[in-house]
């Protein structure tokens, strides 16, 4: 049987870039809405090319090829939005990301059902993921007025979180 699983890579650069995006929130507060939505719109390009070329390389192996299609698009559609007029977008910024961060929780929550099959004894840190990552989304949605500084703070903590556990579950991956 062929491992499903080969580019596990591509899920840990887009961990990794995952991270660095979450200091960027952290630190950068002042410029933090025009900034990340930039940020938010290059890491997506990226991460749904890298999704893509995952999914379909995988496509003949993995029973959840569809998903992580799915993923991609959704990464690269999010990100020609925020790139195409980022001064409008930080404005509507939190209702985009926490729309993005609710679809892409439910998503990962749908798939660790998918890499439980597989056997994967740690398939729930990607449950644990999706269910945060929803968490964390309804939050941003429900709560802008607080303030660019506390939106960042939760985006940076999302995305802390989500490349936390992207990083664990490549690394199980690979195991595979």
């Amino acid at each position: 049987m062929k491992n499903p699983f080969k580019y596990w890579w591509l899920i840990l650069i887009k961990g990794i870039i995952l991270l660095i995006l979450a200091f960027f929130a952290f630190f950068q507060p002042v410029n933090a809405l025009l900034g990340l939505a930039i940020y938010v719109g290059v890491s997506l390009m990226i991460t749904g090319v890298f999704e893509i070329t995952g999914a379909l390389a995988n496509r003949k192996t993995d029973d959840a090829f569809g998903w992580h299609l799915t993923i991609g698009i959704i990464d690269i559609l999010f990100a020609f939005v925020l790139l195409t007029n980022p001064v409008v977008t930080a404005a509507i910024f939190p209702f985009i990301v926490g729309f993005w961060t609710v679809v892409y929780g439910i998503m990962l929550f749908v798939n660790s059902f998918q890499i439980r099959k597989t056997g994967e004894k740690n398939w729930w840190t990607e449950t644990l993921g999706g269910i945060l990552t929803v968490i964390i989304g309804y939050l941003i949605m429900s709560n802008p007025v607080i303030g660019a500084l506390t939106i960042t703070f939760w985006i940076g903590l999302g995305f802390l979180i989500f490349g936390i556990l992207t990083i664990v579950v490549s690394l199980r991956l690979r195991k595979v």
